[in-house]
């Protein structure tokens, strides 16, 4: 993709950052080389510092942290393989070895973070880097109690995860805030596990809103001079009402500096609140599809039809079949509203697209050759990188495998634990005429144990081959085969 465009649809991947740095130069950021670091925490050395931090008396912070601090959660997540957690790692396939600042993992190593809880029975909120690759994921509330939590579902592209942990009291969740009504200049707190050390908290301002770092087209952070630092990572970012406003995800670092440089970032919890659901009941976002790729709007462009210095969103390509596509819209037009909507910079219509509920209709508004039009436009559907994984097993044999969550557990009426469920049979497809049903645990394929989706997809290219594949199942308590044969 060339210059400033951006896709917004199925086809929407994140830009090809490899061999740039992770933060474009901007005015007013210091030329010194600057790498973003996620806030995971791995053991280190405690270095004894001097000065003390500036102490507040004012009740408004002693009360906001008395209604959020129970809320607050420590994680420990023992990792299953060594990993880096840089914020390139977050949002692209690998990492600079030469990156200034970095927090690597060996095998079998831990790292900390922190969550909040949303709901009394259990379900926290946290960042996907602080359980990306865990093996284990251990909880500790805020009055020492610890306990065992599971993966529910994730967001990569948010960045956020939502745990489920099985407590015998009920617990206290925080009150989720409107972080479209944050102010810049308002007081903020910041409570995680900062270097391990659990449940500690920060006060500061809101720096600046929608905050975009270049990592990928949902960026829209809320940026915080709260001091937060490694082991703060998916800790709430509450207002002095200690209503939650963000998740602590980034911090800005110079050089090797490892301590916080002032300058940390939240995902607002409006975003989150907009998957919360998705996570919860599917263990993945749904997102809305237009179809498009879209860029800025040129300055010449921008006087003739009288647009401020950032409005409007360009598109700088149409998918043939897609939902803008079919609503008519064309290469070079501007769109300046989506669903009521202003679209006020052009990297903000990624975000507003994906909000919109799928199979939903939203009215478009845009320039065409200095015209002012509007057409309604049927939102599609953008998949979940792990949804288009496991949609690619569904089309080879009418069937569709997942990971099992607390979730699906449930829903199939199975133990909580880890392997792999058939969640959908397609009617008529091979896997139902080779006698497969939704339900059925998968344990072994051609006589190989699996447990991970990859292996699965890898013994199944395999027998693509011999035309047929042999499932081991376990259906209410009994095992059984299944012999399935690909589609001719």
């Amino acid at each position: 993709m060339k210059g400033n465009s951006k896709p917004l649809g199925a086809d929407l991947s994140l830009p090809n950052l490899k061999g740039h740095s992770p933060v474009t130069q901007k005015p007013g950021f210091p030329r010194a080389a600057i790498a973003i670091a996620l806030l995971a925490w791995a053991p280190q050395p405690i270095w004894a510092v001097g000065a003390a931090g500036p102490v507040f008396g004012d009740r408004t912070f002693i009360e906001a942290a008395k209604r959020i601090r129970p809320s607050v959660v420590h994680i420990r997540v023992k990792i299953r393989q060594s990993r880096t957690s840089g914020l390139m790692d977050l949002f692209r396939p690998g990492r600079r070895q030469d990156a200034p600042f970095d927090f690597g993992l060996s095998d079998g190593a831990a790292s900390v973070g922190a969550g909040v809880i949303i709901s009394g029975d259990g379900y926290i909120l946290t960042n996907h880097h602080v359980i990306k690759d865990a093996d284990q994921i251990q909880v500790k509330l805020a009055d020492g109690e610890e306990l065992p939590a599971n993966v529910v579902g994730s967001d990569e592209q948010y960045d956020l995860a939502l745990l489920k942990i099985e407590a015998k009291k009920k617990l206290t969740p925080a009150t989720l805030g409107d972080s479209d009504a944050v102010e810049v200049g308002e007081w903020v707190i910041a409570v995680g596990s900062p270097f391990g050390l659990s449940h500690s908290m920060s006060v500061g301002i809101i720096s600046a809103k929608g905050r975009n770092l270049n990592q990928g087209p949902y960026d829209n952070f809320l940026q915080t001079d709260a001091t937060i630092n490694p082991g703060n990572s998916g800790g709430p970012l509450a207002n002095s009402r200690g209503e939650v406003i963000g998740i602590s995800t980034a911090i800005y670092m110079r050089g090797r500096i490892n301590k916080s440089m002032g300058v940390g970032f939240a995902v607002p919890i409006n975003q989150a609140k907009a998957v919360i659901d998705d996570l919860r009941h599917k263990g993945y976002p749904i997102r809305g599809r237009l179809g498009v790729s879209v860029g800025k709007v040129g300055s010449k462009e921008r006087k003739k039809i009288g647009l401020s210095r950032f409005q409007g969103a360009r598109l700088s390509s149409v998918i043939r079949g897609g939902p803008a596509h079919k609503a008519g819209l064309r290469r070079g037009d501007v769109i300046v509203e989506f669903d009521s909507k202003q679209v006020v910079t052009w990297q903000s219509l990624p975000r507003i697209v994906a909000r919109a509920r799928p199979k939903t209709e939203a009215e478009v508004k845009f320039y065409r050759g200095g015209d002012l039009k509007t057409v309604r436009v049927r939102i599609g559907s953008l998949p979940d990188r792990r949804q288009k994984r496991r949609s690619r097993l569904q089309v080879k044999l009418g069937m569709r495998i997942e990971a099992l969550t607390p979730y699906l557990a449930k829903r199939f009426h199975l133990k909580d634990g880890a392997g792999l469920i058939v969640t959908s049979v397609k009617r008529g497809g091979p896997a139902e005429r080779g006698g497969i049903r939704a339900g059925d645990e998968l344990l072994e394929i051609n006589n190989t144990k699996v447990s991970k989706l990859p292996e699965v997809r890898k013994i199944i290219d395999r027998a693509k081959v011999k035309g047929s594949v042999l499932f081991l199942l376990r259906r209410k308590g009994s095992n059984l085969f299944a012999a399935v044969r690909f589609k001719s």
